[in-house]
Order: structure tokens, then C-alpha cells, then sequence
């Protein structure tokens, strides 16, 4: 061992005036470290892609002190680099020192990485000829290249669960899913996609989860207390309600406009917080992350070893944020050095450097949105393509420097956003008509990635909770949450109240000369019941015709003691308080021609009973009255369109609203009902739960663009022992009992709302196995937490 290191130190001594990178070093980094500690690869956290990198394990003028030096001559082969094969000689390892000894000299400019860059302007693309959606006549050449069957499409109902869960993130309701299969029409989908797009409220609730991820949007979390961070749920809330256009959004986030600052205020976190960390540089990282889909948080630190970014460049950017001069620090320790101000893509435009915060930063929206910058709309096009067909057109996401796997589709969907008016939605309505979204799903495969179709995704930990209560009935706790709590945080259902309400579409006609809307009745299955009815349930059933959809339907009812209330067989509101009347709006669940509305009241003791409704139906009026079927005997499938009342006499009218006992006259003689508040309030707006967390919901405290889809331990824990599925499951346990009780009828109906179809014959024998004659609440749950725990259930295919 003493004779090797005296022969590197005779050699290194005779290379001292001899080495020369180019031809020395160059060919000896490339060809024995390169493999592992260049480009992407930065295994152990060394990379020799530039020599800003290559410092963290070499100290110019002191290779003993140096770690490549140190690892270059180890003896332990667990330590020896280069890791495989012959060790490098004698003469390599004396070049290497020599150079580190006389200061590592590196030519200007160099990088051992040849980083892609991306073109930044838009690229028209011609739209072949022919007939049908632009995406399928841009993908023909490609598919047929690469032989990929495009004949078969999938079937009406995995296509409505795919389309209703992309879309909206929700199951398809039974009666719904029926009547879509039933329907003969050639364009239904279509019809599908558009009547989904249009219910604004479905829409902004599940795309909230998304942007709450991109935005880091919290609801809770550190920072809140001391003003160090900020919500913007109204403003994102109203934005996907309106659909905001995309570069009217992106405008208003960048400008720290109004509700929407709190995106560029970014998190003041407390205690000692590294220079990478600081608000400024967090803003810079989340602009150029979401909106241009490249990496900076290397560069917040040094020169980016990811990617062509430098420290400068994240430093120029950061400093737009700042309302004073900044200094680049590298790994954490200042340099001395200003922070020049420009964007990070300069030949866009310039910054003007003397202009105040604020109107820097309008600038930047500009410089952002402006047509230009091509990259804008292709970086959220390629988001939207992987959110519903389970893998970008480029891949990382937030790399679009890599090359797209079909660069005339991307382009052209970026084109196409711009030509209509930044319409996302427009977007996903193309990409949910086309046939390559409908073609049967098929995993990614090794190897370099063909398209197929689209790629299985498993639900979202919303969309997973959204499913629960679609099969409980228990949504989120619509009367949480109303205001910022003592810690300035939560807030969010009344922020999106606040944002329905602004929104509420006001009635077409002045109400009656009388100043007061028609009068409904109390009702009940008999006469007298406002003065003695015993303890019972009763079912209420109303029928009525439409000709066309509505916008609004804004309701008022109440019941002594409690009601639920159903709407073509899907439930839309509970009640256990007479005395404040429910306010809501049926208008999402009625749809054009025949309606049910049904009703569960229950008097939960011997005494006064009654039900109450009024509804606004465009020019008309739904009313309690006579006019209503009643029943003391529950039927399977008594809430449902297509059950038969035979037997059911007419509804006993006990007298007006403002009758004694109850004396709510003035509740219902009120001219038009308040703006229907937020009901079956779903997960998005809840606070994080362990079940949540488990299935990957982020804390948000970092910006999250694609969550984790493999599964985990926690997760099999969790859906396994978890006490917020038990509850889950439990309660809907109870719903089911209550709604059917017959065990053949529940098994059923359950499988078509989990599932949207009935079960096979040997699920059919498991669920009788299981409930037997008389289901209990423990063997109810027990088939709920079997088909929870289905593929076919946890999976959009």
C-alpha cells in the first residue's frame, strides 16, 4: 500500500504542470464517473455535472481533504469508486489530484449534461384531414404505426363511471347510470360530458382538490396564526365555479391579486429557516413549477444539477417577489452578490427593476400569459391529459423539457387552448369525447411508453371518501367550518358558501300580487296530526313533470320531528330540527320529464306531526298538499322512480304554515327562499383525516402536482384497522337496513351504486352467505368493507 501511494505521489509530481482538463480530466470523468454522477443521475448526492456541483466532494487545493480523492484511492471495495470494475490506475489517480490540487480548472460554461431545452413559443400544427375529434385524427399515424387496436371501445357503463369520475369525482347515481345505458341516442356521451361540465358545483368541487394541491392551498397548517400564510379557497372556489379563463387564473395568482395572494405570499415559516426557503424563493419555486413546468428548487440552493437552471437564475426571479434587494446565498451562506431581476425566460420580456412590488409583478403576469410564451399552455394541457388518462404527454409533469411522446398533439391542444379563450374545460370536454379516451384501459407497461389507452388510476383519497358517502348518505358536516377559527384557520365551507351565494341564480318572476309566494301545507298520512299523531314513520311521495332542466330549484321544508328527503331516488337533505326550516336546492338531482320526489318523516314521539314543503320550479311552485301519496308501510325501493304506490291513499293537510303548533308563517311567507346553502358537503372541503392521509392526500405545505400512487403500508392499515372507515361503514350500515332491509334487494342495489351494476351469482351467494335472512349492522358492513376493498371499486379504468 506505502509503494502504491509513493508511486501517485512520483506521478503526481511528474503530471504537476502536465494536466489539462480537456484532454485529461474530461475523458477520465466521462468515461469512469459520468454513469452514475451526471445528468439525472446523482447518486450519493455527488454530480460532476458542473463545477459548482463537483465542489461538494472536491476542496480545490486539497485533494486530501477531498471526498473524490479520498473515494478514488479507498482499499474497501463497499467504498472504492469508481464501484465496478478496475479500480482507476496509478497515473488516473495521480491526474485527478493534480488537478484538484491546483484549483480544479474547469473551461467556462462547460457542463458534463446536455440539458433539453423545450422550445418556448407556441407551434401551429396542421389538423389532418377528416372527419371526428381532433385528437383522434392527430393520433391515427401514431397508432397505426405502432399497431394499436383502436376498434374496440369501452362499454356505456364503464365509460359513464370513467367520465363521472374524471369529470366530477363522483359514482354515477343508479337511476342515473340506468337511464345513460337505456338511451339509444348515437350522441349521449357527448350529451354526458356536456350536461357534467355544466354543473358548475360538482365541477368546482372536485377540481379544488387538484389546484389546492398545485396552489398549495391549505385549510389548516403552519403559518396561519401570525399571518404568515393565507388562504385563497373563496377566490379558487369562485374561479372554478365561473370557469375562470386559464390565463385570466394564472394572471391573478401571479399578481397576487386581491383573494389570491396567498399563492405568491407563500408560508412564513418560524424559527431558522434556510436561504432556499425564504418567501421570495418559494414563489419563484411555485410559479415556475405549476405554470412552466420546470424544477428551481435545486437552484434556490446552488446550480442545479436536475436541470440547465443556475443559482442566478432562481435568485433573478425570486427577487420580482421581494420588496427589497436580495442576496444570493449559496448553500445557505451568503456570497455578496445582488440578485440581478429578470424572469427566468428573459427573451419574453424585461422586468423593470425600479417599479414597485406590485406592479413588478403584474408585469410578470403579463410576461406569463402573453401569447408568446407556448409553454404556458402546454405545461396545463399535459396536466390535464394526465389527469384523466393517467400519464402526460410528457413526462415528469413538472420537467416539460423532456420530449412528449406525440409533440404534434401536445402543441396542438396548447393551440387550441388559446384559440378558445383559455376554456379548460373546452379541454377535457375534447379529450372526454375522443376515442382515445374512451379506448379499454391498459397499464404503462416497461420500456419506452406507447399509448394503448388510457391507464388504470385509483381514486383520489377525495374522490375514495366522496364514494363512502355516496354509499352512506353521510356527506362532510355541512355547519363546520363557517368562519376562521382562533388560529386563522378553516373558514372553508363558509368561503364557499359565500362564493354559491353570489352565484345564486335569482328568480325569473316577481312573486304573487300578494307579495308572498303560494302557501304549502302541513301534511301528514292523517287528519288531525297537528294536534296527536303516535310515535311513526311515514313515506311521502310526490310526482312531477318538467320540460327542461332547471338551474335553480330553491327549497324550504321542515318536518316535527325529522325528515330525509329524496329526489329520484337519491338523497339530497336531512332534518331533525322543526323549528329552523331547511333551505336547499333540488335542481342539480330533477331533471326533464317525470320526477319523484319521496320523503321519510319520522315522529320520533306521541304528539303533534307534520311535513312542509315549498319549492321554486322556474314559474311554478312544488307544495305540501293532498295532492301527495302517503304510507305507513316502508317498501323496498319506495324513493325510486319506478316503484308502483298501489295502495297508497292521499296525504292529510293539517292546515297552513303558520298554524299552532308550530307557528312558521313567516318562514314560509317570505317572497323567495334564500340562496340554497352548501349540502352533501364532500371531501375536499373537510379537514385531513387519517383515512385521507393514508390514500394520499398532501398536507399541502409544499406544492403537490402528482400524489404517490403505489399503494403502502399505512394504506393497508388504515382500510384494514382504520377507525374512520369502521364509522364510515358503519353508518352506512344503518342507511342500508333502513332503506332495505330485504337482504337480496340491499345486496343489489348496493352493487349498483358501488359498482354501477349487479352482482355476479357467486357475489350474489357470498352477500347471502354473509347478510343471511335478517342482515345485521356487523354483517351489512362487513359486504360494504368487501366491495370498498374491491379493484373494481378503488380503480378508474
Amino acid at each position: 500500500m506505502r509503494i502504491g501511494i509513493a508511486m501517485i505521489w512520483v506521478l503526481a509530481a511528474w503530471t504537476s504542470s502536465a494536466v489539462d482538463f480537456q484532454k485529461d480530466i474530461q475523458p477520465l470523468l466521462k468515461n469512469k464517473c459520468s454513469r452514475c454522477h451526471s445528468g439525472h443521475e446523482a447518486k450519493g448526492g455527488f454530480s460532476i455535472n458542473t463545477r459548482t456541483t463537483l465542489l461538494d466532494g472536491a476542496k480545490p487545493g486539497d485533494s486530501a481533504g477531498s471526498l473524490l480523492y479520498q473515494l478514488i484511492t479507498s482499499k474497501d471495495p463497499d467504498e472504492r469508486m469508481p464501484p465496478k470494475g478496475e479500480p482507476l490506475a496509478a497515473k488516473e489517480i495521480a491526474l485527478i489530484k493534480t488537478w484538484i490540487d491546483e484549483g480544479i480548472a474547469w473551461p467556462k460554461g462547460y457542463n458534463f449534461a446536455n440539458w433539453r431545452r423545450a422550445p418556448l413559443a407556441p407551434r401551429a400544427v396542421p389538423l389532418p384531414t377528416g372527419k371526428g375529434n381532433p385528437i383522434d385524427r392527430l393520433l391515427a399515424g401514431y397508432l397505426k404505426e405502432l399497431q394499436v387496436p383502436t376498434e374496440k371501445l369501452v362499454d356505456d357503463r364503464t365509460y359513464a363511471r370513467r367520465v363521472w369520475l374524471d369529470l366530477v369525482g363522483l359514482l354515477p347515481p343508479v337511476d342515473e347510470l340506468k337511464t345513460f345505458v337505456a338511451d339509444p341516442a348515437p350522441n349521449k356521451r357527448v350529451a354526458l360530458v356536456d350536461r357534467l361540465l355544466e354543473d358548475n358545483r360538482a365541477y368546482a368541487d372536485h377540481w379544488m382538490s387538484f389546484w389546492n394541491d398545485h396552489l398549495r392551498n391549505a385549510y389548516f397548517g403552519p403559518g396561519f396564526i401570525d399571518n404568515g400564510r393565507a388562504q385563497i379557497t373563496a377566490w379558487l372556489y369562485r374561479a372554478l365555479y365561473t370557469n375562470m379563463p386559464y390565463d385570466q387564473f394564472v394572471s391573478e395568482l401571479v399578481g397576487g391579486q386581491g383573494d389570491a395572494a396567498g399563492f405568491v405570499k407563500g408560508i412564513k415559516w418560524r424559527g431558522a429557516v434556510n436561504a432556499s426557503q425564504r418567501r421570495e424563493m418559494q414563489a419563484a419555486q411555485n410559479v415556475a413549477q405549476v405554470f412552466m413546468g420546470t424544477n428551481l428548487k435545486c437552484a434556490s440552493c446552488h446550480n442545479s444539477f436536475l436541470n440547465y437552471w443556475k443559482l442566478e437564475d432562481a435568485y433573478s426571479l425570486a427577487a420580482i417577489f421581494a420588496d427589497n434587494s436580495l442576496e444570493l446565498h449559496r448553500c445557505d451562506k451568503p456570497t455578496g452578490k445582488p440578485a440581478q431581476m429578470r424572469f427566468i425566460f428573459p427573451e419574453l420580456g424585461r422586468i423593470d427593476a425600479e417599479a414597485p412590488t406590485a406592479q413588478r409583478l403584474q408585469q410578470l403576469a403579463t410576461l406569463i400569459t402573453a401569447e408568446p410564451n407556448g409553454r404556458l399552455r402546454r405545461v396545463v394541457v399535459n396536466r390535464l391529459w394526465a389527469r384523466l388518462l393517467g400519464r402526460g404527454l410528457v413526462e415528469p409533469l413538472d420537467d416539460l423539457d423532456q420530449p412528449a411522446w406525440n409533440a404534434d398533439l401536445l402543441d396542438w391542444l396548447a393551440g387550441d387552448l388559446a384559440a378558445n379563450k383559455h376554456d379548460l374545460k373546452h379541454i377535457l370536454r375534447l379529450i372526454c369525447t375522443s376515442r382515445a379516451y374512451q379506448l379499454p384501459s391498459r397499464e404503462a407497461g416497461e420500456g419506452a411508453f406507447v399509448f394503448r389507452g388510457p391507464v388504470p388510476k385509483r381514486l383520489q383519497a377525495e374522490q375514495f371518501v366522496d364514494a363512502l358517502s355516496a354509499l352512506s348518505g353521510q356527506w362532510q358536516n355541512s355547519r363546520a367550518f363557517q368562519r376562521l377559527d382562533g388560529r386563522k384557520q378553516g373558514g372553508q365551507i363558509g368561503a364557499v358558501n359565500g362564493v354559491l351565494a353570489e352565484h345564486a341564480p335569482k328568480p325569473k318572476l316577481a312573486p304573487p300580487a300578494t307579495g308572498k309566494p303560494p302557501a304549502p301545507a302541513w301534511i301528514w298520512d292523517q287528519r288531525n296530526a297537528a294536534t296527536f299523531a303516535p310515535l311513526e314513520t311515514i313515506y311521502l311521495r310526490k310526482t312531477i313533470t318538467l320540460k327542461e332542466a332547471l338551474k335553480s330549484a330553491p327549497s324550504i321544508a321542515t318536518c316535527d320531528n325529522e325528515f330525509t328527503l329524496f329526489v329520484n331516488g337519491r338523497r339530497v337533505i336531512e332534518s331533525k330540527n322543526w323549528a329552523t326550516p331547511a333551505k336547499f336546492d333540488i335542481a342539480k338531482h330533477l331533471r326533464p320529464g317525470r320526477n319523484v320526489i319521496a320523503v321519510q318523516a319520522t315522529n320520533i314521539a306521541a304528539g303533534a306531526a307534520g311535513f312542509i314543503l315549498r319549492a321554486k320550479l322556474d314559474d311554478t311552485w312544488l307544495l305540501s298538499d293532498d295532492t301527495w301519496l302517503a304510507t305507513k308501510q316502508k317498501h323496498a325501493n319506495w324513493h325510486t322512480p319506478n316503484f308502483e304506490t298501489q295502495g297508497w291513499k292521499h296525504a292529510a293537510i293539517s292546515g297552513a304554515a303558520g298554524r299552532a303548533p308550530w307557528n312558521l308563517g313567516a318562514a314560509f311567507d317570505a317572497p323567495t327562499v334564500v340562496g340554497a346553502k352548501l349540502t352533501e358537503v364532500r371531501a375536499v372541503l373537510s379537514r385531513l383525516d387519517p383515512l385521507q392521509l393514508a390514500l394520499g392526500r398532501p398536507n399541502r405545505d409544499q406544492v403537490v402536482t402528482t400524489r404517490d400512487t403505489l399503494p403502502t403500508l399505512l394504506q393497508a392499515l388504515e382500510l384494514t384497522n382504520g377507525t374512520t372507515l369502521d364509522n364510515t361503514l358503519k353508518a352506512a350500515a344503518t342507511k342500508w337496513l333502513q332503506d332495505e332491509p330485504n337482504p337480496v334487494a340491499m345486496a343489489n342495489v348496493i352493487y349498483q351504486t358501488a359498482l354501477g351494476r349487479l352482482p355476479n351469482r357467486a357475489e350474489r351467494e357470498i352477500a347471502q352467505d354473509l347478510l343471511g335472512d335478517k342482515p345485521t349492522p356487523e354483517s351489512t358492513a362487513d359486504l360494504l368493507w368487501i366491495i370498498v376493498m374491491l379493484p373494481e371499486f378503488q380503480l378508474i379504468r
